[in-house]
């Protein structure tokens, strides 16, 4: 029976109570991470104590500063069924309403993760679009060498010129980072960000590619194409693996190539032997002010 309950933003002196939380997950990284999320201004974790104990947690973290994405849900199996995830959250969302830079929500949960999508559905948050992460292994068992390399943009204005189209259509579901793709603004395409961004366009002139650094507990180049047709653009995998070999000189780990592709692009990979892949994620959210 539920007597008293009490939900308040986590501090580090909370490690203890998410240390003794029963949630079934082998090798948290909540806990592991539990003094980074709390030290930075980023990221905010809450708590939902039931009599006492902590029997729900779950935050954000903003990005590119109007994006607020739901997270690190996780609910004491002692506690299940008593829909604490989606009081938790509604809280969390109430506390990202208060904040004035923040204009979009969303979660991002893999498909068989059927409790989080119904959780999200119940927050008001629809579901977007689905995207299989999936990191290139084996780069042998692909044609990485036909075709010529894509012509580098080396110039900020011209970046910006290639990426102002993407940029105001919000309709456009860029993969920001490794599991945290969003509806397109200019927010998410600043001139820090842009200079260091490989990006490179085809001979027709009506295609680009961007590869940049990421790091989700590996190395990734991230390469970012916003197309069906990957698999068939001539030079695009010899132009890929080009600049993946350029992070990589910058690195002392290994570096993997990893896309974030959509059902139609995940449908036709050339070799699965090449790759390994997740159970697609699933991308909820909605703009939260005009």
């Amino acid at each position: 029976m539920i007597n008293t309950i009490q939900f308040r933003e986590l501090g580090l002196s909370d490690r203890t109570k998410l240390e003794q939380m029963q949630t079934d997950i082998e090798d948290d990284y909540v806990v592991r991470i539990f003094d980074r999320l709390i030290e930075h201004k980023e990221h905010m974790v809450y708590g939902l104590f039931v009599d006492g104990q902590l029997a729900s947690v779950g935050g954000y973290t903003i990005f590119a500063e109007q994006y607020a994405m739901l997270g690190r849900l996780r609910t004491d199996v002692r506690f299940r069924g008593e829909g604490l995830a989606t009081k938790l959250l509604e809280q969390v969302m109430d506390e990202i309403k208060k904040l004035d830079d923040i204009n979009w929500i969303g979660g991002n949960t893999q498909r068989h993760n059927y409790s989080g999508m119904k959780v999200l559905n119940k927050l008001g948050l629809p579901e977007l679009i689905s995207l299989h992460a999936s990191t290139l292994i084996e780069p042998e068992k692909l044609d990485t060498e036909s075709g010529e390399l894509w012509t580098e943009v080396t110039e900020l204005d011209e970046k910006k010129k290639w990426l102002e189209p993407i940029a105001n259509d919000p309709t456009i579901i860029f993969p920001y980072e490794s599991y945290y793709p969003f509806p397109a603004s200019p927010t998410l395409f600043k001139e820090n960000e842009l200079t260091d961004w490989l990006l490179f366009k085809n001979s027709a002139e009506d295609r680009f590619v961007i590869v940049k650094e990421d790091q989700k507990k590996y190395k990734y180049a991230q390469s970012i194409y916003l197309w069906d047709d990957l698999w068939e653009q001539p030079g695009l995998l010899k132009t890929i693996m080009h600049a993946r070999n350029r992070l990589a000189q910058q690195s002392e780990d290994e570096m993997y190539v990893r896309f974030d592709l959509t059902d139609e692009s995940r449908a036709k990979v050339p070799d699965e032997d090449a790759f390994t892949f997740q159970d697609p994620w699933v991308l909820h959210g909605r703009w939260i002010k005009e």
